[in-house]
């Protein structure tokens, strides 16, 4: 598989430092609409036929709009930097509902978080029947006002547009009103907001709902369809080739096809979804709703496809397969599941409880007091509703990375550590070389095991080989095994820890942090070495501090200074998010470039060619992105009020 380095250089060495092909584009529209208007209204072209044309006018004129808003037709630090936001104006004038800066900001969201169901403001939601579909299109631009001002009311680039956004609604509607009370209602019917229409249908479909299609997959390849040829090419401004303008939204849309042309094998290499007409992007298909990386990972929302009762506070989460491979992953790894609630996106880490044989997707959650996805998922999630799923991820897998010889497998498990034991369990009783098994599962009460009948069975089909030890805080008094809290001499005697020193075991614990730490001393002053020691960590994602912390200064757009300390393996963003520094951002991974931040004094890392929301040539020009600035001495940075 190619790596995005081997392209990089692709997309940079195609953008201009003037786009003149948007600049011809837009000197063509004014001419058009005013040639076709005047012959409109000399009684020259009919009224239907002019409305028609003023319609595909008025869709060319988005390109336009939507290019100034990507900061595509001049340079960041150009002179005629200005001119770019007069000519994003003017050509969001013929839709009358949708202001350009408001646009913009919205947009930046849409790549930032394509095709998540809640954070996507141009999510088709609801059945992809012909008529939900035509009804949605007709409801994107009103959703983006309706989003602007509830759950964005609090970004603080959102509230700039507000004061835009009314000065624009009421230039526009208040023009409409004044012509209709005036007499010319049927000039304004036909020769402006039936083209207003025309357009923002042909912009949803062609923009929004078949490109990406079926809204399912979030991965960099296949969040976004190709479809079409050359003439479809021209048709669309290019837009048919929308997945180049995801992957790079500074190139513009007159260099897709050749950019496209020149990384196809990338793409292909990468499962991307290609089609050659427009027709088959209207169902679904494995590449488009499968797994990515040929069934190396997901991400994408999963339908749940079974939910079953563990426990009071526990259930097992089975999730519908998308049409293509299996995922692979190996037994013990994890997935992350995120649910959009109170606001925010709510992540988490479940292990999957099922081996990677079964070709079943599965993971048990135990609902813990104030979780508030745990609690969720075992209260109020439905088969059928959809969650959002990435992975599969970690290092804690059997059977292990580093080749040693294991006869024997000591599993120790406590509560909800049980999920990714269960499926090393199952992996390890098919490999005939692993002779004794050995599961030692710590729980409160006998209430409280997960998978209980499962466990059973295994150790009854598995006699001899297989031996599953339960220890409770509190049981009945008919109960003869262990009981109590888990001490270090009780685990040494549960575990025959004495003479396993010098023996070819295994040890693999998942559970509580405490009884993770219990273990792993005990073993430790057992002698059993470290190599044959596994622990479960699910990894933290914001990097501690390492090495000298440089005091970087941001010079905030609303006039204030602030000052944070941020060390050469961390990102400007990271800290100042962690320390309520309010920098515009959305994706946090260099795609939508958002966070632009000009460097006005210091070092910083060079950022990759293959980050896509910054130019080569603008990193010379001074400027970086926040979620990618690395600091190497001291910064003054300021944001950026021009994009």
């Amino acid at each position: 598989m190619s790596s995005p380095q081997s392209y990089a250089s692709v997309w940079q060495e195609s953008v201009p430092e003037i786009a003149w092909g948007t600049i011809w584009l837009f000197l063509g529209i004014l001419i058009s609409y005013a040639v076709v208007l005047c012959a409109a209204l000399a009684d020259v072209l009919p009224y239907p036929l002019a409305g028609a044309l003023l319609g595909f006018i008025a869709f060319s004129s988005f390109t336009v709009m939507h290019e100034a808003g990507h900061g595509n037709i001049f340079k960041m630090g150009s002179v005629f930097k200005p001119l770019e936001t007069i000519m994003g104006w003017i050509a969001s004038i013929p839709f009358l509902v949708l202001p350009y800066r408001l646009f913009q900001k919205i947009h930046d969201r849409h790549h930032a978080f394509t095709n998540d169901p809640h954070r996507d403001p141009d999510y088709f939601d609801g059945p992809h029947t012909w008529h939900g579909v035509i009804l949605n299109a007709f409801w994107v631009p009103i959703h983006y006002h309706i989003m602007s001002v509830t759950e964005l009311r609090n970004i603080k680039q959102f509230k700039k547009t507000y004061t835009s956004t009314l000065i624009y609604l009421a230039l526009a509607w208040g023009t409409l009103i004044f012509l209709c009370i005036n007499g010319y209602t049927l000039e304004v019917i036909s020769l402006l907001v039936v083209p207003q229409l025309i357009a923002v249908f042909l912009l949803a479909m062609f923009f929004d709902f078949i490109p990406h299609f079926p809204h399912a997959t979030l991965g960099r390849y296949q969040n976004t369809n190709i479809y079409g040829g050359k003439w479809l090419n021209i048709f669309l401004f290019g837009q048919n080739q929308h997945l180049i303008h995801h992957m790079f939204p500074r190139l513009p849309w007159y260099k897709y096809r050749h950019v496209f042309q020149r990384i196809k094998p990338d793409l292909e290499a990468n499962d991307a979804p290609l089609y050659d007409s427009l027709f088959p992007s209207f169902s679904l298909c494995d590449m488009a709703g499968g797994f990515q990386r040929a069934g190396n990972f997901c991400d994408m929302q999963l339908q749940v496809a079974a939910i079953k009762r563990l426990t009071a506070d526990a259930s097992a989460i089975r999730f519908a397969n998308p049409a293509g491979p299996a995922l692979k992953y190996s037994a013990g790894q994890y997935i992350t599941v995120s649910k959009w609630m109170d606001g925010e996106q709510q992540t988490r880490c479940y292990s999957l409880c099922t081996p990677p044989e079964s070709n079943v997707l599965e993971i048990g959650v135990k609902a813990i007091d104030g979780g508030r996805v745990s609690s969720f998922i075992n209260l109020d999630l439905h088969v059928g509703d959809k969650l959002i799923v990435r992975g599969p991820f970690g290092k804690f897998v059997y059977p292990p990375a580093q080749k040693i010889e294991i006869e024997a497998l000591q599993l120790i498990a406590g509560g909800s550590g049980i999920t990714p034991i269960k499926a090393i369990l199952e992996v390890a009783l098919a490999d005939e070389s692993i002779k004794t098994i050995h599961l030692l599962y710590a729980n409160r009460s006998p209430s409280d095991v997960m998978f209980f009948p499962e466990l059973e069975e295994l150790q009854v089909s598995h006699q001899g080989r297989l031996k599953v030890t339960h220890i409770f805080g509190t049981a009945p008094a008919e109960w003869s095994g262990a009981r109590g809290l888990l001490t270090a001499d009780m685990l040494s005697l549960l575990l025959e820890l004495d003479n396993a020193a010098n023996t070819q075991q295994a040890f693999y614990i998942c559970g509580p942090q405490g009884l993770k730490n219990l273990v792993a001393s005990t073993l430790a002053t057992k002698g059993i070495a470290e190599q044959r020691v596994f622990i479960e960590e699910f990894v933290a994602s914001a990097p501690p501090p390492v090495g000298e912390l440089f005091p970087v200064e941001i010079a905030l757009a609303n006039g204030q200074t602030k000052t944070i300390k941020v060390a050469s393996n961390q990102t400007v963003l990271e800290v100042a998010k962690a320390q309520g520094v309010a920098i515009p951002h959305a994706c946090c991974a260099g795609t939508c470039g958002t966070c632009k931040i000009k460097i006005t004094s210091g070092e910083a890392a060079a950022i990759a060619d293959s980050v896509s929301g910054i130019l080569a040539t603008e990193q010379l020009d001074g400027f970086t992105l926040a979620c990618q600035c690395r600091p190497l001495s001291a910064l003054q940075l300021q944001e950026d009020t021009t994009y």
